[in-house]
């Protein structure tokens, strides 16, 4: 697989929050008279505004809801983790050859990334900068113009369904990350973490990756 620049969905793909957002979005639906599997089922790489307007009752103040799911993530950093292999794998990359497309607020992604011990790249796309969520392919296509290439110059690695179809949508390779393949229908290969891949320049002023 060749690409020119790499984009990274963050939460699930470089760092791992399950354990923070489930017990999140299940307090949410508790709090509602809520399946919390159910949401959790739509919640994953969609923006929590998105998912609050999905499935908060009629009446409810979705704005104060979402400044709510805020504001218990932004308290859950000591569980996060980075994805193994993803800290090794960034930094064989320079600053402008990677960026960051999460559906999270710029505030919280960037406690996140600290807390996982990995840099940030300078092109980074946050729920903020956006006016679509995943699977709108807005974001994606917007980092890769920012890095000054077009979207099929770009491979996209991610863990959500919502992400990937994003992805696909913009026309990048897509690489799904995760302990299960279900989704693999919808990428170009599937890894369990960056363990499994390489990043090699090759004389084209791209990437290969090595599986």
């Amino acid at each position: 697989m060749r690409g020119k620049v790499f984009l990274f969905d963050m939460d699930g793909t470089l760092i791992d929050s399950t354990e923070v957002i489930e017990e999140i979005w299940h307090r949410w639906a508790d709090r509602h008279g809520i399946d919390g599997n159910a949401v959790l089922a739509k919640s994953h790489g969609r923006q929590a505004a998105e998912t609050v307007r999905l499935f908060a009752p009629e009446g409810t103040d979705q704005a104060a809801e979402t400044a709510w799911f805020n504001t218990q993530a932004e308290q859950g950093t000591a569980r996060i983790r980075a994805v193994p292999g993803a800290r090794d794998f960034l930094s064989r990359l320079e600053p402008h050859e990677w960026a960051i497309v999460t559906s999270g607020k710029r505030s919280l992604a960037e406690e996140w990334m600290a807390a996982a011990g990995l840099p940030l790249p300078e092109t980074f796309i946050a729920a903020e900068d956006v006016s679509r969520s995943k699977p709108d392919p807005e974001g994606y296509r917007k980092a890769a113009q920012l890095l000054g290439f077009d979207a099929n110059d770009a491979i996209v690695f991610e863990d959500a369904q919502a992400g990937m179809e994003a992805g696909r949508k913009a026309g990048a390779r897509v690489v799904g990350i995760g302990p299960s393949s279900h989704l693999s229908h919808l990428a170009d290969a599937w890894i369990s973490d960056f363990r499994q891949i390489e990043p090699v320049r090759d004389d084209a002023g791209g990437f290969r990756l090595h599986l």
